[in-house]
């Protein structure tokens, strides 16, 4: 094992970005985005040819995460369709919210359109709250198809471990690699409730020949992880203690992981094999009733488009979802992106997952969290 090294790094930008995948507001600066095609190239539903401003009167509201959603939002989005007379007001925060408030106004909502992670989306659909997909809309054919399930995928991520290599013997390379003996407790786990943390329980089972619904076997399996150096929620406090050698290695995301790394946090990320990266996917929702539904589309459309994926994945490190999407090597290394890295990834049974959560909060908070 090689030494440790002590240092500290900005934090703040890592924070605002971190709640993006499962929710929670971010509004924070962001790092500086690559270049990317003008706005006025990205490509709308409506024929200019009818009128300039189909939408004069209308008022679009869009329930989203802040940092860079909100940022590209701003910079392709909100122009085009002022100039085409629609108003635009964009509503920040986590999914909770959203998904709360499309059940509170099922049926006559005040807001639009709403930003949800993959199985929110999916309830919300099911539950007729938000509409099915519309396979018209132009830049809906362009999408993997991972993309147009339930929703109409935004972005996709990854989970997958971040560790410190100057605290393993030889790099992590499956998800079985966290139960070697050096490891043993020095593993941070996620709270519960939460993505991250069912997604973990879930990889306990699959990654030693179990399923989600072994869930008694899938405690027992993280239980022999433990003791557990800390669960997390802040992601600054966990790159502190991978800094510090508090903590070796964690299940995370790719895009928290390559913001930490180009903080200068000490950590190297990997796509485990076996069962592989666990799919998180930002989706798009229409809410059922809407009475701007032509406006929604219009604003759909436009946030699938090349130039919008292209400045989300610069920015945040979140893998477009669109197929035509072109990024240079290096960005594409560090994001979801491609026919092939998107195969590799690992969908969850999350219906069970979701009506297993408050049977299994208890568990954890008796099993996991206790020494």
């Amino acid at each position: 094992m090689k030494g440790k090294r002590y240092f500290g790094f900005a934090m703040t930008t890592i924070l605002a970005l971190a709640v993006s995948a499962c929710g929670g507001a971010a509004t924070n600066e962001t790092p500086e985005p690559a270049e990317t095609p003008e706005p006025a190239e990205t490509t709308g539903t409506t024929d200019a040819a009818e009128t300039d401003r189909p939408f004069d009167g209308q008022k679009l509201v869009v329930g989203v995460w802040g940092g860079p959603h909100e940022e590209v939002i701003k910079k392709h989005i909100e122009g085009p369709l002022k100039e085409m007379g629609a108003e635009i007001e964009l509503v920040l925060g986590g999914t909770g919210d959203r998904f709360a408030r499309l059940y509170a106004e099922k049926g006559n909502p005040t807001m639009d359109i709403a930003f949800l992670n993959l199985y929110e989306a999916r309830q919300v659909i099911e539950d007729g709250v938000a509409q099915d997909v519309d396979p018209t809309i132009p830049n809906f054919a362009k999408l993997y198809p991972k993309a147009q399930e339930y929703g109409y995928g935004s972005s996709f991520m990854a989970l997958g471990i971040a560790y410190n290599p100057e605290m393993v013997s030889k790099p992590i390379t499956q998800w079985s690699d966290l139960w070697t003996e050096e490891l043993k407790g020095k593993i941070a786990f996620p709270q519960f409730p939460g993505f991250e943390a069912e997604s973990f329980l879930s990889v306990a089972g699959l990654a030693f020949g179990k399923t989600e619904q072994d869930y008694e076997d899938n405690f027992a399996k993280l239980e022999e992880l433990k003791p557990i150096p800390m669960s997390y929620f802040n992601v600054d406090e966990l790159a502190l203690e991978m800094t510090n050698g508090t903590v070796a290695a964690a299940p995370t995301f790719n895009y928290i992981a390559n913001l930490l790394i180009a903080q200068g946090a000490p950590i190297e990320f990997v796509y485990p094999e076996n069962p592989g990266p666990i799919m998180a996917k930002n989706t798009m929702v229409i809410a059922e009733g809407t009475k701007n539904e032509a406006l929604a589309k219009e604003f759909v459309n436009r946030f699938l488009d090349e130039a919008v994926l292209a400045d989300l994945a610069s920015i945040g490190f979140y893998g477009p979802t669109n197929k035509e999407v072109v990024l240079d090597d290096e960005l594409a290394s560090k994001v979801v992106y491609g026919e092939d890295a998107v195969d590799q990834l690992v969908t969850l049974d999350w219906l069970y997952i979701i009506e297993q959560r408050a049977q299994w909060t208890q568990m954890w908070n008796e099993r996991i969290l206790t020494e």
